[in-house]
This record gives C-alpha cells, structure tokens and sequence, in this order.
C-alpha cells in the first residue's frame, strides 16, 4: 500500500539529486521526487502524482536548510528551470554529477566496479556558454507581481512545462556577456516597429528566435534573428536592427536573418541572409582556428572544450602511427585537435554544412592529413562496404555522438570494424551506458576510464568520456 495519497502535505528529507536533478526522498521505502530542492533539506511538500513505486511532490517550504546549499545569483532561478542546480555550491555540484554518472552506469549500463572519475571543474561557472538560443513568444510567462502575463511580447527562455509561454527576461547569467545589451535592443526595436512575436499555438507572428553566439578567445559575437516568413522585403527592415546593434556591441562581427516556416519550435532555418558582417564568426581551441557558422555544431563551454579534447587525446592513448576514425565529426574539431598525435584522421558527419565547415577547417588550420567523408552512419558502413577496404582500419576510433546516442545498428557495425581502442564522448551518461552495455555484450570491449567533464555549470546535465579497450 503506498504510504502517501494525491494532495497530502509531507515532510520530507532530501537525500540526493537524481539524474536529470530532481531530488529523491523517501517514506518507509517509498520515492518520492520533487523539484527545486538541495540534498539536505527538510522540506514541507505536497504529493501531486502516485505510482505503484514512486510519487512525485511539489514544493511548499523549506524547513531546515542545506550545508551545501548557497543563494542563486540569478532572479529568474525559480522560474526558468535551467541552472537547476545553481542553489547548490559548486564544489558539492561536481560530487553530485559525478554519483549520477555513476548511478546511471550501474543502472542503465550494468556497469559496476569501475570508479568514477572526479568531475573535472569548469574555469568560469558563469558567463560560459558560447550559444544561447532565445524565444519570442505572444503569450509571456508570469515571474512576479510586478510582471504582467497579459503582455503579448516575450523574449527571453521557454518556460517550464509549457512550451507555448516564454519567460520575458533582461539576461542570463550563463550566456555571454553581451546577451543582456542584444536582448534589450532587439526588443526594444521590434515593440517600436510593432513586430509581433510568434504564437507556438496558432503558428502566426513573425518573431520566432534569436541565437547569440560568441568566440571567447577571439571576442567575435554573432547574432541570427529568425523569423517566420520567406518575404524577403523584411531584410530592410532588420538592416536597421543590425545597424543598431552594431552600434551597442562593437565586437558584433555577424549579423545574420534567417527565414523558417516550419511548424517545429526549433532554432531553424530553410534560408538566411548577411545583413552586416560575415556569415561566421571564429574560435580557438589550443592554437587551431575554427569558423562557427549559423548551422555550425560547437561544443558550448570554449573554455573548457580544451580540457576535454585534451583529456581525450590523453585516454586515447594515441600513437603516432596510429589512423583515427572521428564519427559524429561535426565541424571538425575534434578531428584536426587530434590530427597532430597521429598519421591520418577520417572524420564521418551527416550534416552537410558542418562537412563544409570542416574542410575549410582544416585548410585555414593547413591540415592535410585529414579527410572527412558526408555520410549518414546509421547505414554508411553496411552500405559501403568496399570503404572499409579502401582506407585504412582503425587503431583508435572516437564517438562523439547527439543526446539520443548511436543507432543500435552502428553500434553492431563499430564492434565488427574492432579498433585497439574506443573514446566515447557524450553529453547523455544515459544513451551513452545503454550503448556501452551493448559494446560489450558484443564480447570484445572491457571499460577502462570514465571521465566525467563539467561543461556545463550549474545544470544538471553533464559530458563524460568513457574509453574503452579491446581485451586481450
């Protein structure tokens, strides 16, 4: 019998954050999850939801504080959602990732036995993020009594649980620091023209997203408004917007509009324009030159994109001798880090810009023995059989692959190519575990190093690279 019922107030003792960063607690066994709460706490909640094995609780008070707990220094923190875990001192957030990671291994992989590295700490915990996707909205989300929901203009991140709102905001603490002057400029422009942000439900309304991006080591910032149209007598009127923010931000080294008609609420675009500057902006990682386009594929902490490369090349063990397979190789970057230590790299993308990118990578980088092939790899391998004859097998092979993980049938295909050596890098302990379970099941692989890396501060998600060897 569960020993809670839907609407009664409990007391409950948070004992950890799980995975994804909802705290666990528990009555005589049974798990309750809650939001918005530290390990720690005794807190007063109200169950909302009961299973058969778990209820889920809302929170009401906070009765006895945490050690590990601090202040946020953001004013949305109790609304957006995002920096779940920027109440939590950032020392005990990095032991927190670092039980999840292997929670998640044991549960999700069967893998036990094999300690867990310490999360490697991130230089900055704010102002990190090198991308930064921002919604327009008709419907705005409430955060206060000052605010008023009935406002039908909102930029700023969604909300919560409800995708159609978004939370009208004047910065975020994670994003560069030139988010708060675009965002006050671009809003203050488009209520002057009385442009009208879209509406998720109704699909009307011009203004749908705007995407900063900013090169830390070289101080470059690009803008992308998208809106909802194909007219392209709009450039006129956004080249005034540019000229504008040119004005306030003088490193903007990119303005690009970029048109999507699509239903999906998505940062995308069918087509784009260069209203000012170029269409790319560029970073560094060690002494390497990238070019970052408005599709371009970057790993969104710069300043610590050096530690897990680094880290990667280290557990990887490479040989001078030795030919790498990059697979996922987006832009590049990992690819040409790597081609330094090694004889020839081959790196696999399905996405046909990120290819161009990466080309162009590695010659402005006067790389040269490197290659990267356009390829879809949930079938490449079984459907072009005679490339495994053609080039060189490979001794190490790196998967660098989305949140979702690899196709299970590439996983197949990965065992049968066999390298000495696998480097899996991903930002989804999860689909990662799931696919190493697999790997190994295949009989060949056994689990050396899991590393995870704080990319991303004061969130709950975290990057982890796990190697692993062919036995003896």
């Amino acid at each position: 019998m569960k020993p809670v019922k839907k609407g009664q107030n409990v007391e409950l003792k948070i004992e950890k954050l799980a995975f994804g960063g909802r705290g666990v607690a528990r009555i005589n066994g049974y798990v309750l999850f809650i939001n918005d709460v530290v390990p720690g706490q005794t807190v007063t909640a109200r169950v909302i939801k009961t299973r058969s094995s778990f209820a889920e609780a809302k929170l009401i008070d906070v009765k006895e504080k945490s050690d590990i707990e601090t202040n946020p220094r953001c004013k949305y923190f109790y609304h957006c959602g995002g920096c779940k875990h920027q109440n939590i001192k950032y020392d005990a957030q990095l032991e927190i990732l670092r039980a999840q990671v292997g929670d998640v291994y044991r549960r999700v992989g069967n893998i036990d036995g094999i300690p867990i590295e310490n999360v490697l700490a991130s230089p900055k915990t704010f102002r990190y993020r090198n991308k930064m996707e921002f919604a327009f909205s008709n419907r705005r989300w409430k955060i206060g009594s000052e605010d008023d929901e009935s406002l039908d203009f909102a930029l700023g991140l969604r909300a919560p649980n409800n995708y159609y709102k978004a939370i009208d905001i004047n910065d975020c603490l994670i994003a560069p620091e030139e988010s708060g002057i675009i965002l006050k400029v671009v809003k203050d422009f488009c209520l002057s023209e009385g442009l009208e942000a879209y509406d998720q439900k109704s699909h009307k309304g011009l203004l749908r997203h705007l995407v900063v991006r900013k090169g830390y080591k070289t101080n470059e910032i690009m803008v992308n408004l998208i809106i909802n149209t194909k007219d392209k007598s709009w450039i006129d009127t956004f080249e005034k917007l540019a000229r504008k923010l040119a004005e306030s931000i003088a490193n903007l080294k990119s303005f690009i509009l970029s048109f999507y008609t699509g239903l999906a609420g998505i940062a995308d675009f069918e087509e784009y324009y260069v209203l000012l500057g170029k269409d790319f902006i560029e970073e560094k990682i060690f002494d390497l030159t990238f070019r970052i386009s408005p599709r371009s594929f970057f790993q969104t902490n710069s300043l610590m994109v050096e530690t897990l490369y680094q880290k990667a090349i280290e557990l990887g063990e490479l040989k001078a001798k030795d030919v790498v397979w990059d697979l996922y190789c987006g832009t590049g970057s990992i690819s040409l880090c790597v081609a330094r230590h090694v004889s020839r790299v081959y790196g696999f993308e399905i996405v046909k810009e990120a290819i161009i990118d990466a080309k162009t990578n590695a010659e402005v980088n006067k790389i040269s023995n490197v290659e990267f092939i356009e390829c879809n790899l949930d079938r490449f391998f079984r459907t072009n059989k005679s490339f495994l004859k053609e080039v060189p097998h490979p001794d190490v092979l790196i998967l660098d692959p989305p949140r979702a993980g690899m196709h299970p049938k590439l996983v197949t295909d990965v065992a049968k190519i066999s390298p000495r050596k696998i480097v899996y890098i991903s930002c989804n302990p999860a689909t990662q575990a799931r696919d190493i379970k697999a790997l190994i099941e295949h009989g060949e692989y056994t689990v050396g190093k899991i590393q995870p890396v704080d990319m991303f501060p004061h969130t709950p998600h975290v990057e982890v690279i796990t190697t692993l060897s062919k036995k003896l």
